[in-house]
């Protein structure tokens, strides 16, 4: 049995995925070439999960909603961080289109 309601979203658990599998491109990609956007990056994964955990807390639907809403805009931010890291040339084409692309769609 979970002990924080968030625990049992399984919004949770596929952010959770989701961060684990994008921190491992951005660990691969790009910590080395641009540590800058690679901690951009890194902060919008947390957000995620964090966002999601910390508008559990209410229960006010009004308000989960909101946290979920920022939320989804980090994943926004960690989209457009992985574009421009294809863009500088930091991800390969090759690697952005066959495994980067695909499972950032899924979500």
């Amino acid at each position: 049995m979970e002990r924080f309601r968030f625990q049992s979203f399984r919004v949770y658990h596929d952010a959770k995925e989701y961060c684990r599998f994008c921190r491992e491109i951005n660990r691969s990609h790009l910590e080395k070439a641009d540590r800058s956007l690679s901690d951009q990056i890194g902060r919008a994964l947390n957000s995620i999960v964090l966002n999601i955990a910390e508008g559990s807390a209410d229960q006010s639907d009004a308000e989960f909603a909101r946290f979920l809403t920022i939320s989804i805009r980090s994943v926004y931010e960690t989209v457009a961080g992985f574009d421009l890291g294809l863009l500088y040339g930091y991800i390969e084409k090759k690697v952005y289109s066959r495994s980067l692309k695909t499972k950032l769609s899924r979500w």
